[in-house]
């Protein structure tokens, strides 16, 4: 695995486990996808905190469609071209009008001027890719509807920029709904954990000892107890998901930026809970 030296290879492995979870592994060459995966890590982020919070999976497909591979982008046109027309009918129900933004924002993100990469290849991952699209699909629309100064145009103007503006596109407004839930489900999924397993953390996250150093105190490994590292941060995220899955009436796509909401705000959620007596 093409991991870095000092953060072993553990945390790039459950990156492309997760990734080949969802996605045939032979669609993307691994050493192409992890330096993929690479470029798209936060500027002063190690590995190990940062690619957690990224959509690995939705980065494994975007890159393979950017690539061009056939089974790819035919899952990309099933599954996510195939939701623009719920996120435009409220321009025009008609199935012409959804047809052609469908087209549009397929030409748009998957095909390439000579030279160029496709414009799917600049998805970053800190957002689902479902949200990604859905703002290329409004913007799409918006633009078949210009010259049309109707509330419905005005307010879909407005979600764009505000959405586009937090960065995270969906994300916001997830935050802004779910907050205490998530809140709520985090601390029930940290109390929930082993003794042993909240120490690691409290002792990287909060005193911040570094992982060398944790590894000596527990006669350990500095590979074992990156592992061990992982393995609690695994534990806490699925265990908050669980909890928000089986308690929230959410939709499958809210469902999915939940996930994302779990990834980008764990680490800041987990210092803070953790300093607490």
């Amino acid at each position: 695995m093409a991991g870095s030296s000092d953060d072993g290879d553990d945390s790039w492995s459950a990156a492309v486990a997760r990734a080949h979870a969802a996605w045939p592994a032979g669609w993307v060459p691994l050493t192409s996808f992890v330096e993929h995966l690479r470029a798209r890590l936060p500027a002063g982020r190690a590995p190990a905190e940062a690619l957690p919070e990224l959509a690995v999976e939705d980065l494994y497909l975007a890159f393979a469609c950017a690539l061009g591979v056939t089974p790819a982008l035919e899952s990309f046109a099933r599954t996510l071209l195939a939701g623009v027309d719920a996120h435009v009918a409220r321009f025009d129900a008609s199935a012409v009008f959804k047809d052609e933004v469908r087209q549009i924002l397929a030409t748009k993100l998957l095909v390439a001027a000579p030279g160029e990469a496709p414009a799917i290849a600049d998805y970053a991952g800190r957002a689902p890719l479902s949200a990604w699209v859905r703002i290329a699909a409004i913007r799409a629309a918006l633009n078949l509807r210009r010259g049309n100064s109707g509330e419905v145009e005005r307010a879909a103007m407005r979600e764009v920029d505000e959405l586009a503006a937090a960065g995270d596109v969906e994300l916001d407004v997830i935050r802004r709904r779910y907050r205490p839930a998530f809140e709520a489900a985090i601390a029930r999924a940290l109390a929930a954990l082993p003794v042993r397993d909240r120490t690691l953390l409290r002792l990287r996250l909060v005193e911040g000892v570094e992982v060398d150093r944790i590894a000596t105190m527990y006669g350990v490994h500095r590979t074992t107890m990156t592992r061990w590292l992982a393995d609690v941060r695994a534990k806490l995220f699925d265990e908050t998901r669980r909890i928000l899955t089986a308690e929230l009436g959410a939709t499958d796509v809210e469902l999915d930026s939940l996930a994302e909401l779990i990834r980008s705000q764990l680490h800041v959620s987990l210092v803070r809970l953790l300093r607490e007596p």
